[in-house]
């Protein structure tokens, strides 16, 4: 037996058809703007330039953004990024997001690859774009910047650039800068 309110018609409240189908469009051309950023079955999160990179970090805001500058070539950016690694897994949940940007060139992504394989970030890593002006790009990232890695950059929860750390860390004095920002 049935009670009268199950058996009343209630109002449809869905968006419909062709709201589900907009919908499934706006996702799908999402979907395909996130594939297009990253080369095809690539570990890289895509390439950025000084616009790109300032709009990443604008998405952070609220929360302490560790950019990394490496490349597969510098010997003390790969004895430092296990511990960016060990760091964006204690920090995640508190407030930090890693981001890791390479320098290396096209001839070199299989390397890159083969080492974010072997590294398995759970941070994105994104390739410095090439063309453009290097100098242009330096600048945007900090102007007393040389050009030398590994090269980490700390901005607030602001987004407001608090502390620049040139060449080689250990994960104390990662962790040592990050908890101060984080409190």
């Amino acid at each position: 037996m049935h009670d009268q309110e199950s058996l009343t018609t209630k109002p449809d409240r869905s968006p419909g058809r062709s709201g589900r189908l907009r919908l499934v469009g706006r996702t799908l051309v999402l979907a395909a703007a996130v594939v297009a950023a990253a080369p095809s079955g690539s570990r890289l999160a895509g390439d950025l330039d000084a616009a790109g990179l300032e709009k990443r970090l604008a998405t952070e805001k609220g929360r302490v953004v560790l950019l990394n500058f490496w490349a597969t070539w510098c010997e003390p950016c790969r004895e430092e990024y296990p511990a960016l690694v060990r760091l964006d897994r204690e920090y995640r949940g508190k407030g930090l997001t890693v981001v890791g940007i390479t320098t290396d060139l096209a001839s070199q992504l299989p390397a890159v690859e083969k080492f974010l394989a072997e590294q398995k970030p759970g941070f994105p890593n994104y390739r410095k774009k090439p063309g453009g002006d290097d100098q242009d790009f330096i600048e945007a990232v900090d102007p007393k910047w040389g050009g030398e890695l590994p090269f980490t950059v700390l901005y607030g929860r602001d987004g407001r650039k608090a502390r620049v750390l040139s060449g080689k860390n250990s994960y104390a004095d990662f962790e040592k800068e990050v908890r101060g920002l984080l409190r």
